[in-house]
């Protein structure tokens, strides 16, 4: 029975419970998404008949109290009161942090002992060493000026034997207490170490929500106590995807995509031995369709023009402003082996089929999922305006029937050697993508301004026309025969104006390439050993008085 949550004083239901039961319940199921995670939480109780007040434990404070929901079986539901604050202390205690701390009271107190000991000893070199002092003084005691020579000779040899004697007894003391001291190195090792080990234990927060419901049961019984929310927990939690991208340019060539995912949690509570289900919604993003508002234009009598700083708007980007912007809010993304997949619906979900465990603000895991495979096409692409190499390109489709999400950082291998890390950018299902694998090093490019004029300072002098002459050459310097996309550009155009013609030889095969105006493509094969060159002119006019920007 999934409730609204009630805040209250007190009821009379409260007022007439039977009695009170703590009920300490554990995580069991986590569906996580970016940024945000459902906690499922279940108890075993035992209900005598009658009403009593269920005291549901262990919920950390990063709980969304708005979301919270609880389902009760073998008792129906009075009330509920919730506190954040003026919460009475935890009882639970986790039989881990309790051995933890009971071996640290131990250590401290083999240490204490040890110390104890070491003390005792040295309390033997401060008694040798008073003796010490005293046969000192003895030896120059007035009295012994009228004692005769064989008096004075006894008491010396006296005075040297017992002097002696304290003196090795304090380096004996001393030597016992330094062995004693040497016991507490592997102590303070261990205390160290054992104090770590509670460090890594007692991740979870301390402050926790008191829930109380009133129930009533019927007739004696087991019931269970469910219950779930949403929580954000401290800002880090959530799960993102993991890919290598390996090519293999074997007798197939192919691009697998090897994938995995990688979650953190800060809720305050460690997860251990929970159920976990992966979502691809983002429910902390966008949700509606972004406002849409009327664009209203007019005409006016223009204004004489004024001298102003330009800011690099063209007119269509001043006119944009006429309309409000509203940009959405941006968001953080982020049968297989082991995983179960349902991709029905609005989004997909991945369902682990083991157990797993991350402590609260301290474990970064990963979790393997499988390794996908399509059938690519290779090629070459040289941008010789920018590079001084070709660079190996993949062509491929995803075949997959399922969205593959974005990730950074991506590292990408060419037949089992690492070449790139490169940002994935997601691909949907039946779309393609272009993945680069390397530079291809024996691949090398050239561009050569052969000739360049401009406004009176080149081989041409006419202030309003510029004239270029491109050479550029392509040579293939491996072992290998290459098919090589060259992509290089000339300048375009909107004002009639401003004419624009260019020449080249050869032609391309290939204009306006990827919808982009003046790109051009070559696309040939070079043989190894092989050079081609292109040579690309252009010519520019505009009319006396104008000037070219």
């Amino acid at each position: 029975m999934a409730f609204a949550v009630c805040s209250f004083v007190q009821t009379a239901a409260s007022v007439a419970a039977a009695d009170t039961l703590s009920v300490s319940s554990r995580v069991s199921e986590v569906t996580l998404y970016p940024g945000l995670a459902e906690v499922t939480r279940r108890a075993a109780v035992t209900l005598p008949e009658g009403r009593h007040r269920l005291i549901l434990q262990n919920v950390p404070k990063s709980a969304l109290l708005e979301t919270l929901q609880v389902e009760i079986t073998g008792a129906r539901r009075i009330a509920t009161l919730l506190r954040e604050d003026y919460v009475p202390p935890r009882d639970a205690e986790d039989p881990e942090i309790e051995a933890a701390e009971a071996r640290i009271r131990d250590l401290e107190a083999q240490v204490a002992s040890v110390r104890d000991e070491a003390a005792g000893a040295r309390a033997g070199v401060r008694a040798a060493e008073a003796s010490i002092g005293f046969l000192q003084q003895l030896g120059g005691n007035e009295g012994l000026a009228q004692a005769d020579a064989s008096a004075l000779s006894e008491i010396a040899r006296m005075i040297s034997q017992e002097a002696g004697k304290a003196s090795q007894a304090a380096v004996e003391a001393e030597a016992g207490a330094r062995r004693i001291e040497l016991r507490l190195e592997s102590l303070d090792a261990d205390l160290a170490a054992a104090r770590a080990a509670l460090a890594a234990i007692a991740l979870e927060d301390r402050d926790r929500l008191h829930i109380a419901v009133d129930v009533e049961a019927e007739q004696a019984g087991e019931g269970v106590v469910m219950l779930s929310y949403f929580t954000a927990g401290g800002g880090k939690i959530g799960w993102q995807p993991s890919y290598e991208m390996h090519l293999s340019t074997g007798d197939a060539v192919e691009v697998t995509l090897k994938r995995a995912v990688t979650l953190v949690q800060d809720t305050g509570e460690n997860w251990q031995d929970v159920a976990l289900t992966l979502s691809t919604a983002k429910p902390s993003g966008q949700g509606s369709p972004s406002a849409l508002h009327p664009w209203l234009r007019r005409i006016e009598t223009p204004e004489p023009p004024r001298a102003q700083k330009s800011f690099g708007l063209d007119v269509a980007e001043m006119s944009a402003h006429s309309e409000p912007v509203f940009e959405p809010q941006a968001v953080v993304e982020d049968a297989l082996g082991g995983w179960a997949a349902n991709l029905e619906g609005a989004a997909a979900t991945y369902r682990f089929g083991l157990p797993v465990s991350v402590a609260s603000g301290a474990d970064f895991l990963r979790l393997e999922m499988d390794a996908l495979t399509a059938v690519a096409e290779v090629k070459a692409v040289a941008v010789p305006h920018r590079d001084e190499t070709a660079y190996r390109v993949v062509r491929f489709t995803n075949s997959f029937g399922e969205q593959l999400l974005a990730s950074d950082e991506v590292p990408r291998f060419a037949d089992g050697k690492l070449v790139a890390f490169e940002a994935f950018a997601g691909l949907a299902p039946g779309a393609e993508m272009k993945a680069g694998f390397g530079p291809v090093e024996g691949l090398r490019l050239r561009r050569d301004m052969l000739r360049q004029s401009e406004g009176g300072q080149g081989l041409i002098s006419r202030s309003n026309e510029q004239v270029r002459q491109v050479e550029i050459e392509v040579e293939n310097l491996t072992g290998q025969d290459w098919t090589v996309r060259v992509l290089d550009r000339v300048p375009y155009s909107q004002q009639d104006d401003l004419e624009i013609k260019w020449s080249a030889n050869p032609r391309p095969t290939g204009e306006n390439v990827e919808r982009q105006r003046g790109i051009l493509a070559w696309d040939m094969e070079i043989a190894a050993g092989e050079a081609r060159k292109i040579r690309l002119d252009s010519t520019l006019s505009w009319p006396e008085g104008m000037i070219l920007r």
